[in-house]
């Protein structure tokens, strides 16, 4: 298999698990929801690298929200989980010698600041959004638990880091 090809058919492999991790559980908060998901954003990122990862996790998380009833966050999350995946995937490109738990919270604050900031303007209230900040922590945490626990078992599906 080529690389391109390897690239594209990994590509849609993380967007399917993104999707079904995001959808499979799912735990309500006031705004939305606590779910799996963001384990597979991060893989998508260290399997993928930042772009490969952002288009992933994107469109993977984006279409759960679509998928799942929450319309209106379907462009919040696609910036978010892209934000989240590209940050990852760059840093961890950019700083290979590093302990990629180093670049897991960079790309947590990312998320949660871009979730923040579209509640702000979408319920034109900078308190109330304020009330899912420490969900999406959590959400974030639970991700750095997941691909703290897989990313060494897939390591070798790993595409080759392109030079920057």
């Amino acid at each position: 298999m080529n690389d391109q090809t390897k690239k594209i058919t990994y590509t849609a492999l993380m967007m399917a698990l993104t999707f079904v991790m995001t959808s499979l559980v799912k735990i309500p908060i006031p705004n939305g929801y606590i779910h799996l998901g963001d384990g597979a954003v991060l893989l998508s990122a260290y399997i993928l690298g930042p772009w490969g990862g952002l288009i992933a996790a994107g469109i993977g998380s984006a279409s759960a929200d679509y998928f799942g009833g929450y319309g209106a966050y379907v462009l919040p999350t696609f910036i978010a989980k892209g934000a989240m995946a590209f940050i990852f995937g760059y840093l961890m490109k950019r700083f290979p010698a590093k302990n990629i738990l180093f670049f897991l919270f960079p790309a947590i604050i990312a998320m949660i600041a871009v979730y923040y900031v579209s509640e702000v303007i979408m319920y034109g209230s900078l308190m109330g959004p304020l009330l899912n900040v420490p969900f999406n922590a959590l959400q974030g945490v639970v991700g750095v638990v997941i691909v703290t626990i897989l990313h060494k078992p897939l390591e070798r599906f790993r595409l080759k880091p392109i030079k920057l």
